[in-house]
């Protein structure tokens, strides 16, 4: 039975305290927020065949919190993202010219074909592709992966998921850019236009078929036939020296 927080008020937040002290549900990352549905595994109700040993583990998959910022400050878009948001240089002929920043830190000057913001989910797909760190679904970050960077010392970057990123296009850029979010809802950044990235606080909770590392491991080695090779053949028996 799948009961939401939402309807049941307090009543919901005590069973859920019983369920966690019954080490019925384990919940990963630890540090993510609890308010969320959950499953009932009460003696009264049939366990489930999910799980190892009759624990049911749930990943919290972290999404993020983006919004689309003009030069006098206003919110233009919102939305929350479950695999990346990519900033890049659309229809235009020129390189993306986007300024970053690190909780108003300047970061870097941009110039390529575009970069990319990924949660742990989305490391997986665009940001892989584009280069960048394979991260456990377990490990709230935010990945920043540049794609065809014209400098050779801009890797991809891992930052702990506290940091706000924001990314402007500046006034001297060639063209103007444009952002997608999940693939979809795509617009124009006109120059002075900002995108700024932050954890959001509804993260998407996801049920295991195992646990949080086998399923994401076998995924990884059905999809992408992850570090599969043919295995080295034993070398041959070596006749003794006579």
């Amino acid at each position: 039975m799948v009961t939401s927080s939402s309807e049941n008020g307090e009543s919901s937040d005590e069973s859920f305290e019983e369920e966690q002290e019954n080490n019925a549900l384990q919940v990963f990352p630890p540090n993510m927020p609890y308010k969320l549905p959950y499953i009932d595994v009460g003696d009264s109700t049939p366990r489930s065949t999910f799980g190892f040993e009759d624990f049911i583990c749930m990943t919290i998959r972290m999404r993020l919190d983006c919004r689309v910022v003009n030069r006098e400050g206003v919110v233009r878009a919102r939305y929350n993202v479950l695999n990346e948001v990519v900033i890049d240089r659309g229809s235009s002929p020129y390189l993306c010219a986007l300024e970053c920043f690190c909780d108003d830190v300047h970061l870097t000057t941009v110039q390529a074909d575009g970069v990319i913001f990924a949660t742990p989910s989305g490391s997986t797909a665009y940001s892989m592709a584009a280069g960048g760190s394979v991260v456990h679904p377990a490990v709230p970050c935010i990945l920043v992966t540049p794609i065809c960077p014209h400098v050779l010392s801009f890797r991809s970057m891992v930052f702990p998921d506290h940091v706000v990123l924001r990314c402007f296009v500046p006034d001297d850029a060639r063209s103007t850019a444009s952002v997608a979010f999940d693939g979809k809802q795509r617009c124009e950044l006109q120059r002075g236009d900002s995108v700024q990235i932050q954890m959001s606080a509804y993260p998407v909770p996801t049920i295991n078929k195992g646990d949080h590392s086998s399923d994401w491991l076998e995924s990884l080695k059905r999809s992408f036939n992850f570090n599969t090779r043919p295995r080295q053949k034993p070398l041959p028996k070596q006749k003794p020296l006579s």
